[in-house]
């Protein structure tokens, strides 16, 4: 599914038909990508969140890289929101490209599509907002480097 399907709510599933066939693709989510967590794997995470964010405000370790693992493990866990939290404190104290942008960036274009099937123009403007900030950070990274 294109940006623009996703914009205008059209369903994930599609039609596309080729010379040969006629086929039926999904397109899925980071939250369908993830495989489902058991009791004692959602326990581990959850523990090691904690642990991070002791971490954090012991001053421990590279901050960043502790915010980009605390993001990861959300994101394993289901929680969106605070893992573009994570990813977004992880790529403002290391602006480099890496992990933390690159799901930065999936995880903005899956609030988008949610925005956009619930119809919600507010949340489909701060989204596709946060694209934008992202994409300029991204000029911004490769002007600093060349």
């Amino acid at each position: 599914m294109g940006f623009f399907d996703r914009l205008l709510g059209r369903p994930a599933s599609s039609t596309t038909t080729t010379s040969r066939t006629t086929r039926t693709r999904t397109k899925s989510t980071p939250e369908t990508d993830a495989p489902e967590l058991d009791d004692a794997e959602r326990e581990s995470a959850t523990a090691r969140i904690a642990e991070i964010q002791q971490s954090l405000a012991a001053g421990e370790g590279e901050s960043w890289e502790l915010h980009q693992e605390a993001g990861i493990l959300h994101e394993r866990l289901g929680e969106l929101d605070s893992a573009i939290t994570a990813h977004e404190t992880a790529l403002a104290e290391h602006t480099r490209y890496g992990e933390s942008y690159n799901r930065l960036m999936t995880l903005y274009n899956t609030k988008l599509s949610q925005s956009s099937a619930a119809g919600d123009g507010d949340a489909i403007n701060r989204w596709m907002s946060k694209i934008d900030e992202l994409l300029a950070t991204s000029k911004r990274i490769m002007r600093e480097n060349y």
